[in-house]
C-alpha cells in the first residue's frame, strides 16, 4: 500500500498491491476502486484503476429498524489509524498474489463453459 496524494481536504488515496485505489476520508468513509480485469480474445487483462473508477464502500455496515423498518448505516471511523488499519486489512484479505490467480482462474473456467456452451449451441443448431 502506497501513498500517492493527499488532496486540499485531507483525503489520502493509496494505490493497493493489485493495482486498485484505496482512499481514506476525514469523515470516516474508507472507498476502494473495482477490479478491472477479465478474459478477452482468450487472454488474461488487468487494466489498473484510475480516479474516474468506480469506487465502493469498505465500511461495516450496521442494521436498526427506523421509522419506516429495517434501515442501514454504515460505521464512520474516527481515528485516522483505525481507516489505515481498515484499508491494509481489505489489501492484505483481497490483493494478494494467490487471491488474484484463484479470481483468474474462476474468470477463465467460467468464460470457457461459455465458450463451450455457444459452440455446441451453434453446432446442434445446424
Amino acid at each position: 500500500m502506497k501513498l500517492l496524494e493527499i488532496n486540499k481536504n485531507g483525503t489520502e488515496m493509496y494505490q493497493l498491491k493489485d493495482g486498485r485505489l484505496g482512499k481514506i476520508y476525514r469523515s470516516g468513509y474508507v472507498r476502494v476502486t473495482i477490479l478491472r480485469n477479465g478474459i478477452r480474445d482468450g487472454e488474461y487483462f488487468q487494466i489498473d484503476s484510475t480516479k474516474n473508477s468506480r469506487w465502493y464502500q469498505i465500511n461495516k455496515v450496521v442494521s436498526y429498524k427506523g421509522k419506516f423498518g429495517k434501515q442501514y448505516k454504515r460505521l464512520l471511523l474516527a481515528e485516522h489509524c483505525d481507516k489505515v488499519s481498515l484499508l491494509k486489512r481489505f489489501e492484505d484479505k483481497n490483493c494478494d498474489k494467490m487471491s488474484q490467480e484463484l479470481k483468474t482462474l474462476r474468470i477463465y473456467i467460467k468464460s470457457l463453459q461459455w465458450y463451450i456452451d455457444n459452440k455446441l449451441k451453434t453446432i446442434t443448431n445446424r
